[in-house]
């Protein structure tokens, strides 16, 4: 009776959006005047025990090497420079982002954006932005563990490019860059996963220390010159996220937790909500990291992860290729 109520409710809030999207002609990107004020969180109700264990990615990920950063908290495939990847440190660490050679781990240069500050930076992206066709790096300084700030931030600024000189060299970068500040519509949260739809430009975060992590969005066009506030967007049946990502396409996702990944792929005519409303996959998560709070698609749609040094364990790079 429970699920059944459970469908009945999405299919009334699905026709209450259809009808919504007819009348008006909204879509997700039309923000909070549009859309999103009419919007109905999502309930997840899948249990870990419904979901399926997709075969196309190896079983098991294949070390890289050794990185040298200790507190790895993000990761993204680098555009601009293929072959390489962008991670960050966290909190009590400063505002260098690490472009990492994805075949050794190592850190090939390290850069500093000139007015950026990190409070806690939590999660890293690159997708699409306010001008077509450039690349954009995306930091959430959402990091929380108290749960006590009154605000947080995502920095998005183009994606820096590699030349040789930078080569084992810390860059200071002073390129322009918008600050998204906000603020959560009830109480604070500690939120260390941050995804971008790449068709809609949504910022999407999700909670780490609830009962069930929550999904909140700030939809595009972000204001950059006031505080505006998330919009709840959802509840998963998981907990504990650590990290977020979403392919180029925007046709697939990963969220990780300490224990497990989980996939969504998009279908046709289907948007990314309603895409994460759905039941998730299980990816391969083998070996299991101690403290794995990062993860990204690469170009061909594998993905890689890595971890935080914790209880004495070096962390490794791992990377779980696409077999189909």
């Amino acid at each position: 009776m429970e699920l059944t109520a459970f469908f009945l409710g999405m299919k009334h809030n699905y026709l209450k959006i259809l009808l919504l999207l007819v009348v008006c002609g909204c879509s997700e990107s039309d923000g909070p005047t549009g859309f999103w004020e009419n919007y109905t969180p999502f309930q997840s109700r899948h249990s870990i025990q419904e979901m399926e264990l997709i075969d196309f990615f190896s079983e098991e990920g294949v070390s890289k090497g050794v990185p040298s950063i200790v507190q790895a908290s993000g990761l993204a495939y680098s555009r601009n420079n293929p072959g390489y990847l962008w991670s960050h440190q966290d909190k009590n660490f400063d505002n260098s982002i690490y472009l990492i050679d994805e075949n050794t781990g190592q850190t090939v240069a390290t850069y500093r954006i000139k007015g950026t500050t990190n409070r806690d930076w939590e999660d890293i992206e690159i997708a699409s932005g306010p001008i077509d066709g450039l690349n954009y790096l995306y930091i959430g300084d959402v990091g929380d563990n108290d749960q006590k700030y009154p605000n947080y931030w995502v920095y998005r600024f183009e994606e820096p490019r590699f030349e040789e000189k930078h080569r084992d060299q810390i860059i200071e970068l002073e390129i322009p860059f918008d600050k998204i500040s906000f603020k959560y519509p009830n109480r604070s949260y500690d939120v260390e996963a941050l995804m971008v739809d790449p068709l809609t430009k949504d910022i999407y975060l999700v909670t780490k220390r609830n009962l069930w992590s929550i999904l909140f969005v700030l939809p595009y066009p972000q204001k950059t010159d006031e505080e505006i506030s998330a919009i709840k967007a959802g509840t998963f049946s998981f907990r504990f996220v650590t990290a977020g990502t979403v392919s180029n396409s925007g046709d697939e996702v990963l969220i990780k937790n300490y224990d497990r990944i989980f996939y969504w792929k998009r279908e046709k005519q289907q948007t990314f909500l309603d895409m994460m409303a759905s039941k998730p996959f299980l990816a391969p998560y083998n070996p299991k990291e101690v403290q794995g709070e990062a993860i990204c698609f690469d170009n061909k749609n594998g993905y890689f992860t890595l971890s935080e040094f914790s209880d004495g364990v070096q962390p490794h790079l791992f990377h779980y290729e696409r077999l189909k």
